[in-house]
C-alpha cells in the first residue's frame, strides 16, 4: 500500500471550483445575456421591466452553471450544490441591481458620473468577490 497526498473519496478544490464559477460567470454574464437584459436590468428591482429583466437574466446566468453544479453535487452532497447555487445567484442578482455598484461609485471611490468601463469593472470585481466566497464553501 502506497501513501499519497491526495484526500480519500470525493473532494471539490476551492481554486477548481473557483475557475470553474469565472468560466460559467463569463458564459453567463457575457455569452448568454441578451442586449435588452444588459440594458434594462440597471433600472432595478424596483422598477417593473427592470425586475423582469434581472429575472430574466438570471435564469440564463444559472444555467451556465448547471455543469460545474452538477460536479459540486457529485463531488460533495445535492444539498451542498444547491446551497453553493443559492450563493451564486442570490449575490449576482444583488450586483446586478446596481444599487450596490452606484453606492461604492458614490460612497468608496468618489465618482458622480463614472465611466461605463469602471462601473463593468466594480460590478465584475464584486461578482469575482461573491463567487471565490461560492468556491470556499463548495470546497468546505
Amino acid at each position: 500500500m502506497c501513501a499519497h497526498a491526495e484526500p480519500l473519496g470525493p473532494h471539490v478544490s476551492w481554486s477548481a471550483a473557483l475557475l470553474l464559477f469565472l468560466v460559467s460567470h463569463a458564459a453567463g454574464d457575457i455569452l448568454l445575456q441578451t442586449d435588452w437584459q444588459a440594458l434594462t436590468k440597471v433600472t432595478g428591482l424596483a422598477n417593473p421591466s427592470g425586475r423582469r429583466a434581472l429575472t430574466r437574466h438570471l435564469g440564463t446566468y444559472m444555467l451556465a452553471y448547471v455543469p460545474a453544479l452538477v460536479w459540486v453535487g457529485a463531488e460533495t452532497t445535492a444539498l451542498r450544490a444547491v446551497a453553493v447555487g443559492a450563493l451564486i445567484a442570490v449575490p449576482h442578482l444583488v450586483i446586478d441591481d446596481g444599487r450596490i455598484v452606484s453606492a461604492w461609485l458614490r460612497g468608496v471611490k468618489h465618482v458622480s458620473d463614472p465611466a461605463l468601463g469602471l462601473r463593468i469593472a466594480v460590478d465584475q470585481t464584486f461578482h469575482a468577490i461573491c463567487l471565490l466566497g461560492a468556491a470556499l464553501v463548495a470546497a468546505a
